[in-house]
């Protein structure tokens, strides 16, 4: 007999009609599809085990699709919670506890196969499913806070706090994702997400790229049984890093031998969610200390230290109870030690990495390139003490901008070290061996770009991107190409802990430099730009032919201008220096409008030399028209003559100031943590170039040295001398200021 359901006759979509009759009784639940009703067929122990409406289609685990991008995801959701009038606080409360929800729900999933999701497509639900609706998701946010204590920050409401229209919506959006097992930069973009609206805090302060951690942890190579910590972790970007590398080296969850320790209460919050979202589940052991005047919990027996401290010249620590702990000290030019009144926190951070491993152990951190490069007598002085308390093994370097995202103009490179078993009295107790040099160029998101997008490898004839054999794209970057950099040079026969047999994939070895060759230079240099491999190959390359120094052609000149407000003068700025054979172009200004970097005072025939790295490669040739002492240059520069009695070797100088070969050099002994890092004269006057042999070559040259004394170089500058003999009303003065609109 066909059954007929009663709740079509009925008006109300509450009623539930059950019929008994031989064998298990059906139940329809009344429905409503437009102006239509229905009754849908279910049973009570279907009803009883899985309370959603029987004619969704039930998705299991297996059906999920991994996410590869969350941020659009989310803003979908964002959208949706701001149509429904939800404040923006609400917004981002509700997306996390969502989030919790399908993090839970997927993790139950996982653990017990064959069962179905929670989290389904509600989306078609009729609302008489809206207080069941409701009930499933707040059973499981009860479920996904037990689980994930700590997470909410404080005072949030712990009710999902929106309408069963709004979770009918968002299911849609969320039922068939995964995020489980997602790439580790797809969860890191997550993390900054809600840290960033969830938590109020722009995370740049304590964020580190993943892809940048990788490399780090990998080289370090944890093991399964060894015992890690990071004594800044900031949201333990580095912890989840160790955990990642652990489980894909070695099947390995070593969550329970992570620790980590902030002194900021917030960053130990942000840590534990971070470590939840990539699968730990309360293991790891993360802390609120204050390590810098606190022991660690087991100071000198972690296996590792990984550490991305805070670090500045304005970050510093003052406080005697902590300067007290630490043996780094500044040394006076009379050579008498004592420990200073205030010291950089990335320092000491370094030293409370080497003492919290035990002698063997290994750290990879963080560091500004000024630390490793920088002439001052802290820097030298912390050279010094790094070289005798440890033995380094590698120093990769950065490009500017890595660290973007961060809000961070800086460069920065990884220093991977082995604590020494004990610290060395002197210098010269340091048997020789190599370290592993490198410079990444490309980090797979753009370095020009404001938002720091990702950018994947084009085939370079039709600008397709390309995929890997799992239909991905591939992230344009140096970073696993500098991975294997290292673990195939000489670095790792002194080193076994570096050995992952990389070098039997390989035919090629990785740089290396003897730490012999650090500690023949007088400032204990340990810049990777200095000794990287272009630079030091490009200098060997010119030595081995017919070559000059820059210092035995021109000295410098310490010529400086003691202004007048009322007198005229000719500014020469280096934005308005050109590459092109020394060229630039002079402003006029009245001396109270000159800036105070304007100081030397050129001659005819002086040689300018930008001294800044982002300007490498900018020089000019003081013109005839210096002979009045009024051509003004920036301190930009270094500022040089020509030797008496080295005129021949003039267009030597210039055809090598033209060359490459003279920025790389420029660039690689500039010393300083930023774009304004700077180059001594004394490294300046020390670049080598090759000289010419070609007659004809070196009489063109010496005819555009004529030219350019002469300033017939610069177009424009020839333009406005015309105009300003035949057409004097059209020889338009140029712009105050870049802002000018017109």
């Amino acid at each position: 007999m066909r059954r007929f359901p009663l709740t079509a006759l009925s008006p109300k979509t509450t009623d539930i009609d059950v019929q008994w009759e031989n064998g298990e009784p059906p139940i329809y639940f009344a429905s409503r599809r437009g102006s239509a009703r229905k009754g849908d067929l279910s049973s009570i122990a279907t009803a009883l085990r899985t309370p959603i409406p029987p004619d969704l289609a039930r998705l299991h685990y297996a059906d999920l699709q991994l996410v590869t991008d969350v941020v659009p995801l989310f803003a979908r959701l964002d959208d949706l919670l701001h149509r429904f009038g939800h404040t923006r606080e609400d917004r981002h409360s509700i997306l996390l506890k969502l989030l919790l929800v399908k993090l839970y729900d997927e993790e139950r999933a996982q653990e017990n196969h064959g069962v179905h999701m929670i989290v389904q497509d509600f989306s078609t639900a009729d609302s008489i499913w809206d207080p069941v609706l409701e009930k499933i998701f707040a059973e499981a946010l009860e479920q996904a806070l037990v689980r994930y204590n700590g997470v909410l920050a404080g005072g949030a409401p712990r009710s999902m706090g929106c309408s069963a229209q709004v979770l009918r919506e968002a299911s849609g959006f969320l039922c068939r994702m995964r995020f489980l097992g997602a790439l580790p930069h797809v969860i890191q973009d997550l993390f900054m997400y809600f840290g960033r609206f969830h938590y109020r805090i722009d995370l740049g302060q304590y964020f580190t790229p993943c892809e940048v951690i990788r490399l780090i942890v990998e080289i370090v190579n944890p093991r399964a049984d060894e015992r890690i910590v990071d004594p800044a972790c900031g949201t333990a970007d580095f912890l989840v890093g160790a955990k990642q590398v652990a489980a894909d080296r070695h099947g390995a969850d070593i969550s329970s031998h992570l620790q980590g320790y902030d002194v900021a209460p917030l960053a130990v919050h942000l840590s534990i969610f971070n470590m939840l979202l990539n699968g730990d589940r309360g293991l790891a052991d993360v802390q609120m200390a204050d390590t810098l005047l606190e022991p660690l919990e087991h100071e000198g027996g972690y296996h590792i230290a990984l550490c991305n401290p805070p670090f500045g010249a304005r970050i510093v620590e003052k406080r005697a109870a902590a300067l007290e702990c630490f043996t780094l000290v500044s040394a006076k030019k009379s050579g008498a030690q004592r420990k200073p009144k205030a010291q950089e926190v990335g320092l000491l951070y370094v030293e409370k990495c080497l003492r919290g491993i035990m002698p063997g152990g290994r750290a990879g951190i963080l560091v500004p390139n000024g630390y490793l490069g920088n002439r001052s007598e802290r820097y030298l002085e912390f050279r010094r003490w790094l070289l005798l308390h440890a033995r380094i093994a590698a120093v990769i370097g950065f490009p500017r901008f890595t660290f973007k995202k961060s809000g961070a103009d800086v460069s920065a490179s990884a220093l991977i070290v082995e604590r020494r078993e004990r610290p060395l009295a002197n210098l010269g107790e340091i048997q020789d061996h190599p370290i592993h040099f490198n410079l990444v160029e490309k980090v797979g998101w753009d370095l020009q770009s404001r938002y720091a997008t990702r950018i994947f490898k084009r085939d370079p004839r039709d600008g397709r991107e390309l995929r890997n054999e799992r239909g991905e794209r591939i992230p344009d970057s140096d970073l696993e190409e500098a991975r294997l950099e290292a673990l195939t040079s000489a670095v790792v026969d002194s080193f076994p802990w570096m050995d992952q047999n990389a070098r039997k994939s390989r035919s090629t070895a990785g740089w290396t430099v003897r730490v012999s060759d650090i500690l023949n230079h007088p400032d204990l240099a340990l810049d990777p730009k200095r000794w990287s491999r272009k630079h030091i190959e490009t200098c060997a390359a010119i030595k081995a032919v017919s070559h000059i120094q820059l210092g035995s052609v021109i000295r410098p000149v310490n010529r400086l201008l003691r202004k007048k407000a009322r007198a005229r003068y000719r500014y020469v700025e280096i934005e308005k220096m050109y590459e092109s054979f020394g060229a630039y172009i002079a402003d006029e200004c009245f001396g109270w409008e000159l800036p105070n970097r304007g100081r030397l005072i050129a001659a005819p025939g002086d040689i300018f030399i930008a001294n800044i790295w982002s300007s490498a490669g900018k020089w000019m040739i003081a013109g005839d028209e210096a002979s009045d002492g009024r051509l003004i240059v920036t301190t930009g520069c270094s500022h040089f003559e020509l030797i008496p009695g080295q005129e021949a070797l003039l267009p030597d100088l210039v055809f090598g100031l033209c060359s490459e070969a003279f920025k790389v050099q420029l660039r690689a002994r500039a010393t300083g943590s930023d774009g304004l890092s700077t180059i001594s004269n004394a490294d300046m006057s020390s670049i080598v170039f090759p000289r010419m042999h070609a007659p004809e070559v070196r009489e063109r040259i010496q005819r555009w040295i004529h030219e350019a004394r002469a300033g017939q170089l610069v177009l424009p500058r020839i333009v406005r001398d015309e105009l300003a003999c035949v057409a004097p009303e059209t020889n338009v003065p140029l712009r105050s200021s870049h802002v000018v609109q017109v």
